[in-house]
């Protein structure tokens, strides 16, 4: 029998605190932004193109049994160097990267797309249309279907809250106008993708760091600002944060996704609008049988103090 995870991991379980991890997934429906990027059978790190090689995976987690690092000979023009390349996003067998950080809080001047062709090994920049965003770093870069959605970033003293898109079908720009509850210019936020649903959480603005959860709406090309009863995850930059299905047991063992308040009671927390409780829909059918959720996991990341965070963070998504 299955429980959902609890939204706080026993310390001796954690790994070590860290900031800037960053996962993509080519092919999945749920996919995060990251450096790190998954083709078959081997993880790829951007920077120098590293290849983790993965005989097989242990119940789709980060169990390697056997693997090894490569270096292999990558072919095509390379991005220049950069800092915050952890703004890609995966789709199909191609890596997309925009931008990325030079020195300090400036941008690298380069407004070209980065195609990565893991299945060749082969870099290249298509031609594109309309006006692409301006330089940045520390954005977030996300892949909807066929669509790249850019949100946010920062040049120099300048925190950026516009967000862009761009269909690798036909490679035009678009600047998307705003509406609903539009988040303020943040950087180095996280962010995640499930069905038609952008997620962006945290991040760094003009008054330090962030705590809030927003949801993007593609179709309806709205913002919502996401509330919670229970507290909060600390404000926080340079995190990961990903979609996870998690099978979900009978109505007298679901668990639920927590988040732990400050008395050290746990409490119900969700992704919806509003909090709700958790397992409700699927309580509600055929008895409470077995089904799958979806949880945005939230890890790691780093406060403007130096702290650099351990904890685990869940909430479902509704």
């Amino acid at each position: 029998q299955n429980r959902l995870p609890k939204g706080e991991v026993p310390p001796e379980a954690n790994p070590h605190p860290r900031a800037g991890p960053g996962l993509d997934e080519p092919g999945s429906e749920a996919q995060s932004c990251g450096s790190c990027c998954r083709a078959p059978s081997r993880w790829l790190l951007l920077g120098r193109v590293f290849c983790y090689r993965v005989d097989y995976f242990v119940n789709q987690m980060s169990e390697l049994e056997i693997g090894t690092w490569e270096s292999p000979e990558v072919r095509g023009v390379q991005p220049l160097p950069r800092t915050f390349h952890t703004s890609s996003a995966a789709v199909g067998d191609c890596l997309y990267v925009f931008g990325g950080g030079d020195k300090g809080a400036e941008p690298v001047q380069d407004q070209r797309l980065h195609v990565f062709d893991t299945a060749t090994l082969t870099w290249s920049q298509p031609d594109t249309h309309g006006d692409p965003p301006a330089p940045r770093h520390g954005h977030a870069v996300v892949a909807v279907g066929t669509k790249l959605f850019i949100h946010g970033g920062l040049a120099g003293d300048v925190f950026y809250n516009d967000l862009f898109c761009i269909d690798i079908n036909d490679m035009r720009w678009v600047k998307i106008p705003a509406t609903g509850d539009i988040p303020g210019g943040r950087a180095s936020h996280s962010s995640a993708v499930f069905r038609d649903h952008v997620y962006i959480f945290g991040g760094i603005g003009p008054e330090g760091t962030l705590d809030t959860t927003y949801k993007y709406h593609t179709e309806k090309q709205q913002w919502t600002l996401l509330q919670f009863d229970s507290p909060l995850p600390a404000g926080r930059l340079d995190h990961a944060m990903c979609v996870v299905p998690w099978q979900a047991g009978e109505s007298a063992d679901t668990g639920a996704a927590t988040g732990r308040d400050r008395a050290g009671n746990e409490s119900p927390v969700s992704a919806g609008d509003k909090t709700s409780p958790l397992l409700k829909g699927q309580e509600e059918e055929e008895g409470r049988a077995e089904g799958t959720v979806h949880l945005l996991l939230i890890f790691g990341g780093m406060d403007t103090q130096g702290e650099i965070h351990r904890d685990c963070v869940v909430t479902l998504i509704e």
